[in-house]
């Protein structure tokens, strides 16, 4: 579908920027979880209408015709490309996928493979205990696996005292997890904390974290593209990981979804998406060659001179309304066009 697409266009942006979507909260009554942050199910179709309004939205193949081409033939309107990706697999992607759907869009969406055997990124994990059990209960559970596992409490204790800024604490933890554990206790430490803390309280609670295998498939057929992001989502930098233990999580998962959905994964979208959490990825996939395209995290506009593997995206936020979002893209093309200037 997206082939035939790319071969009906006459022309086609010589560059695009890539947005990296998470959460799309659809504000129920009866919500679990209201203290997930992301945009609105309205703030979000508001941004696509402005996007479209906009840019030139174009599919994963296109954006890999801009880099791989060296398309020269820019669209009449001069608008710039735009490629719209999510990562973590959520299930709010699916209610996502149906609205781009309905514009005409085709998006690309980044899965970690372990969400197919119904066990969560572990992000994941950490946002949906906090939101649904607290900073202290969460602490509490974190402290058990600790002695279960047998790790020092003393070594790795968090605290959270009455006064104290939740949002330092709530980084704290994410930055334990991400860069102080080494990479087998991390996941081992959060499984525990979802078995002990949301599974017991909360049984169905996979299908409210994550997407489905029919719902994946329901997407590839509304034309929308997947990749890769890891098996377990871990962060790269964490530790000095093995070649084997690399492959595990980055190459690994793109044959579990090309054979599980008989879809070609040309996309890698990193972990974490910063720096340090991208150089032993990128220096990996350099001597692979499993992937054609790899995205970062970085605010950047990408060309045919950019490099495939190391791709910029812009995160919006919860409070990001359209008129925001289209200052901050407009801000990464000002600056873009400086940058060749003063070359």
């Amino acid at each position: 579908m997206h082939n035939l697409f790319l071969r009906e266009r006459t022309s086609m942006p010589t560059n695009f920027l890539s947005l990296c979507y998470h959460y799309i909260r659809t504000p129920e009554e009866n919500d679990l979880f209201p203290r997930i942050l992301g945009p609105t199910e309205k703030a979000f179709i508001q941004q696509i209408q402005m996007l479209k309004e906009n840019f030139d939205i174009i599919s994963l193949e296109q954006a890999r015709a801009i880099l791989y081409n060296n398309q020269q033939n820019k669209n009449t309107d001069q608008k710039s490309g735009l490629l719209i990706t999510f990562d973590d697999g959520l299930s709010d992607h699916f209610r996502a996928a149906q609205i781009l759907h309905e514009h005409g869009i085709f998006a690309c969406f980044f899965l970690p493979t372990c969400i197919l055997n119904k066990l969560p990124a572990n992000p994941v994990i950490i946002h949906y205990a906090l939101a649904a059990e607290g900073i202290q209960n969460f602490l509490c559970v974190y402290e058990d696996a600790l002695r279960a596992f047998g790790k020092h409490v003393r070594e790795y204790v968090i605290t959270f005292q009455k006064g104290q800024n939740p949002w330092k604490v709530i980084d704290e933890i994410k930055q334990v997890f991400k860069y102080k554990f080494d990479y087998v206790t991390s996941r081992k430490i959060l499984l525990y904390i979802y078995r002990n803390l949301l599974l017991i309280k909360y049984p169905d609670i996979f299908s409210h974290m994550h997407l489905s295998r029919k719902q994946i498939i329901e997407m590839l057929a509304m034309g929308h593209s997947i990749g890769a992001h890891s098996h377990s989502h871990i962060s790269i930098a964490s530790t000095c990981l093995t070649n084997k233990q690399l492959k595990t999580e980055l190459i690994k998962p793109k044959h579990i979804l090309e054979k599980e959905f008989r879809t070609e994964i040309i996309a890698l979208s990193y972990r974490f998406g910063q720096s340090a959490d991208c150089l032993s990825a990128k220096n990996l996939l350099n001597t692979t060659h499993e992937y054609t395209m790899g995205f970062t995290v970085e605010e950047i506009i990408n060309t045919h001179n950019s490099s495939p593997l190391s791709l910029g995206r812009y995160m919006p936020t919860g409070s990001d309304n359209a008129t925001s979002l289209l200052n901050k893209l407009r801000e990464i093309e000002e600056k873009n066009e400086n940058r060749n200037i003063n070359k």
